[in-house]
């Protein structure tokens, strides 16, 4: 019985686990995964932006109406290319010197004749009894 049991230890001795691979070890596949998904997904989409701001940056001209980061909306007066500086006027008096990046977009100015063309049928159903 004792033959036995020392045979069957000596069997348990003979099963050695191969080693994993450094590859097999999930701790080492994430700093690889990460590199990926930033060379991938993130650099190109970092690149895209950059292009875009710099198209904003230099499609800016005299009464362009836009729009800042802080939502203050106002019509470029002055675009100095020197110092990256626009000045905008938001009101008949009032004018702000601010820095190009702070500009967030190119406000598009409404079609004046459909603002100006009001429609008969709105005029016309007043409900205004005329006086005599």
């Amino acid at each position: 019985m004792i033959d036995s049991l020392i045979l069957f230890a000596d069997d348990q001795q003979k099963q050695v686990q191969p080693e994993k691979s450094i590859w097999e070890n999930g701790i080492f596949l994430l700093p690889i995964l990460f590199f990926l998904f930033y060379f991938v997904v993130l650099l190109p989409q970092q690149r895209r932006q950059k292009r875009e701001q710099e198209a904003l940056f230099t499609g800016l001209k005299k009464n362009d109406k836009v729009e800042t980061s802080a939502g203050i909306i106002g019509v470029i007066a002055h675009v100095d290319e020197t110092n990256d500086e626009v000045t905008l006027k938001i009101d008949e008096n009032a004018r702000m010197k601010i820095r190009k990046s702070a500009i967030v977009r190119i406000l598009k100015p409404k079609e004046e004749s459909k603002d100006a063309a009001v429609p008969a049928s709105a005029s016309s159903n007043t409900n205004i009894k005329p006086t005599a």
